[in-house]
């Protein structure tokens, strides 16, 4: 199955909605084998079952790693959760703690950790929600226009905001300060730290390609350091440019890469990323911080828009992602168009800050 990562922090307070973003992979052409890599080298990929027995090795002439980061559960699937069913289950429990609790404490206050509190305070205006960061702002990888509409919106909704607080440590209810004061809470989420989904690579012959975080080294082209034929994309990857984790980009990654296998296999000039896909050295900055399901705060590039029109957007975005991964027309020609205006833009009028 797939599941719309951007849109299933909602779920955490109405797990109703999960089969409008999540559904069945479409079939194709292409042979899917579900299962665990448990270790990837350059020439094949060793595979577990779920239900175990003995490993299938999988060769292949190309590979493209697309494993992502762990989130932490119930946002990353748990090992259980390979089904539809399984994981619709999974939902409903997880918005069933979240409806049972009076508290609920989020460490972190970038794009997650701000969503995620806007939908519990959006949907539960009457429960106590604490947001603790180490930064000055919320949201702080985007500009100051952004953080300033989300602070104004938690402190509007009387939403706690504990800003320039490094932690020590934290539990399942709790989280201690450095200063060692103590923030007790029914609920922790813990929305900061992703880790690479890199160890399979670990335990292959490709562990040296992996950086200080475990992130998958590649260069321009995105392909693995030392070996031409394996690509990386995504939150597992690090590349040179240091372009911020996001859906976007993770989908131009995604992109470049395929290109630069047909075009490898064809003997043809590889893309440079971004400056082949983007038509500019710089990609766009492109996104959009949903506040619940009626404000928000959108911005491209230099242009910042606050209130009801992003959320308008993020709506938008989310039901025509959905219609493309189902493999529907409408889907694939939105984003095809969208994709084309979004660089002319960013190449021609409104261009992206260095």
């Amino acid at each position: 199955y797939f599941e719309y990562t951007p849109g299933v922090l909602r779920l955490l307070c109405d797990a109703s909605l999960f089969r409008s973003m999540a559904g069945l992979i479409p079939k194709g052409t292409h042979e899917f084998v579900l299962g665990n890599a448990t270790s990837i080298s350059s020439d094949h990929v060793l595979v577990s079952h779920p239900s175990g027995g003995q490993s299938r090795r999988i060769d292949f002439d190309y590979l493209i790693l697309a494993t992502g980061a762990d989130y932490r559960q119930p946002i990353t699937p748990c090992a259980s959760d390979i089904t539809l069913a399984s994981r619709g289950e999974t939902w409903q429990r997880e918005a069933a703690r979240v409806r049972a609790a009076d508290s609920v404490l989020i460490l972190g206050g970038g794009a997650v950790g701000t969503e995620l509190a806007a939908e519990i305070v959006c949907h539960f205006p009457r429960k106590r929600v604490i947001i603790v960061d180490a930064a000055s702002s919320l949201v702080p990888l985007f500009p100051r226009e952004s953080s300033k509409h989300v602070q104004r919106w938690f402190e509007a909704r009387g939403v706690e905001l504990l800003m320039d607080q490094k932690l020590d440590r934290w539990d399942d209810r709790s989280c201690t300060i450095k200063d060692g004061n103590v923030i007790e809470a029914d609920i922790v989420f813990v929305c900061f730290g992703m880790r690479c989904n890199s160890q399979s690579v670990g335990a292959g012959d490709m562990s040296g390609s992996l950086g200080p975080r475990q992130e998958i080294k590649v260069n321009d082209y995105l392909q693995v350091e030392g070996r031409p034929r394996v690509f990386a994309v995504g939150d597992v990857m690090g590349h040179p440019s240091k372009e911020i984790k996001q859906a976007y980009y993770a989908e131009m990654n995604g992109a470049a890469a395929g290109h630069n296998v047909l075009r490898h296999i064809k003997g043809k000039p590889l893309l440079k990323y971004p400056d082949d896909i983007a038509g500019a050295s710089v990609m766009p900055l492109v996104y959009v911080v949903s506040l619940g399901r009626y404000d928000g705060s959108l911005g491209f590039n230099k242009i910042v828009v606050n209130g009801t029109l992003p959320a308008i957007v993020k709506w938008f975005i989310e039901w025509t992602k959905v219609r493309q991964m189902e493999g529907r027309p409408i889907g694939a020609l939105v984003w095809a168009l969208g994709d084309a205006f979004t660089f002319f833009l960013s190449r021609n009028f409104v261009k992206p800050l260095a």
